[in-house]
Parts: C-alpha cells; sequence; structure tokens
C-alpha cells in the first residue's frame, strides 16, 4: 500500500472531487464514493468507473435482503472498486450473498471487492443505541463483528474509539477500517456527527489498516497542505 488513507469525496460535484484528487500529493491509496456524490452525479462516476485505474472504495452500507444485495454487488460497473460495505446488521444470509457475488465477479473478470461490514455507525452514542435496545456499544462491536466474520466479510468497518478491542478480540488478520480520523487540534469540525474521533496517529497506533479522512481535507482552506500533513503522521514499514 502506498500509504494507508483513503478520501472521502463527500463533495457537491464530480468536478470539484476530480480537481481536488489532482492537486493531491502523493495520491490516496484509495478513494472512497458513498451515495452523496454518487446521487448526483451517477452516469459520470460509471463511466470513470470502467476506464480508471484508481481503488475506489463504494460505501453503500447496503442492507437489504441477501437476493437484492447480491445483485447490487453484481452491478457494479468496471474492476475499480476494491472495497465494499454491508450492514453487519444485515445477518449471516446477507453479508455471505455479498461475499458470494464479490467471488463470482472474479471468477468473471471482474476482479473481487473485499466485503467490509459496518458494526455500529459512528454516529451513535450510548443513549442513541439504548434507544435501539442496544446495551453497550463495544460489546455490540464485538458481536456484529464475529458475525460478519463468520459469515465472510473481509474486514470490519468501526470507529477509531473501538480500535483497541477489536485487535484483543480478533488479532492482525481481518481488515480494519476507521473513519472518524481527526487532527488532534480539531477533533470537531464543522457539523460533525461523528463520536469517538482520534488523530491519524493514535488510529494507526490502536492497529487501523485504512484510515477513512473526509472533512479535514475537504473543509480545509488549504487541503493539499493538509493533505501532507496527514501523511507525516504515517511512517512507512521497513522495507524486507
Amino acid at each position: 500500500m502506498t500509504n494507508p488513507f483513503c478520501l472521502a469525496l463527500d463533495m457537491k460535484s464530480w468536478e470539484e472531487a476530480l480537481r481536488l484528487l489532482s492537486r493531491l500529493t502523493p495520491k490516496p491509496a484509495i478513494v472512497k464514493i458513498g451515495p452523496l456524490l454518487y446521487l448526483r452525479e451517477s452516469g459520470r462516476i460509471e463511466e470513470w468507473f470502467i476506464r480508471t485505474d484508481q481503488p475506489v472504495f463504494l460505501d453503500f452500507k447496503w442492507h437489504d435482503i441477501p437476493n437484492t444485495v447480491a445483485g447490487s454487488v453484481e452491478a457494479i460497473p468496471g474492476s475499480c472498486v476494491k472495497l465494499l460495505t454491508v450492514h453487519a446488521q444485515g445477518g449471516k444470509k446477507m453479508i455471505r450473498a455479498a461475499r458470494d457475488a464479490a467471488d463470482s465477479r472474479d471468477a468473471s473478470g471482474k476482479g473481487r471487492p473485499l466485503v467490509l461490514a459496518v458494526t455500529v455507525l459512528t454516529h451513535l452514542d450510548g443513549p442513541q443505541l439504548a434507544e435501539l435496545g442496544i446495551q453497550g456499544r463495544q460489546d455490540a462491536v464485538r458481536r456484529l463483528g464475529t458475525l460478519a466474520l463468520e459469515s465472510g466479510a473481509d474486514g470490519l468497518v468501526m470507529s477509531p474509539g473501538d480500535l483497541a478491542m477489536a485487535r484483543k478480540e480478533w488479532g492482525r488478520e481481518p481488515l480494519v477500517v476507521t473513519p472518524g480520523i481527526r487532527f488532534p487540534e480539531r477533533n470537531r469540525v464543522q457539523n460533525d456527527d461523528q463520536i469517538l474521533a482520534e488523530s491519524p496517529e493514535n488510529a494507526l497506533q490502536k492497529g487501523s489498516d485504512l484510515l477513512v479522512v473526509g472533512r479535514p481535507i475537504l473543509e480545509s482552506p488549504d487541503p493539499p497542505t493538509s493533505w501532507s500533513r496527514l501523511l507525516f503522521s504515517w511512517t512507512p514499514p521497513p522495507e524486507t
């Protein structure tokens, strides 16, 4: 991996997203595209999917009946999507269907995206979880994460605050992706709704494999400088 950073392209237009990407050096290891941008620019993004070699994290967080989720995975155009998300709360059959559909893409030459299961969304705190009948965030992350991994998920998505528990529970093997990354002096950005945020340094030390960074770069007055600073927080592993 060139670096462990994923840039979330949660922007208003595809032109704006491409313009930002062109200003960043080195490029992100992968870029995240979610429904916010996709619904606005789906046609142009799908065309780009077919011709680009930029790795993409498609973050739609599918949570539906198994047949619908499998069909959605199969319908992804091109071969640039390397990661995709489903909700662990969709259950074993749904997660297995997503994994089987990903495997079938590989067999047909489209490349197999890794299936990541979202455990507990990063905006949910104790009172909100209690409203859903869930007592204890980390217990929920542990149960949902175990279910997802046993069902064929390649990895998990969780907040940085859940990382220490995750690595103790599952070791280093599963891929763990963490949103909610903030620079230390700015733990909250405009309209922030993510709890348990961490600095990039702390999240990497706690065991994250891939940090999803959006607003600290997108809302920066100087995105390239903020991106360079982010890269300085990462120490490349020694060459073997």
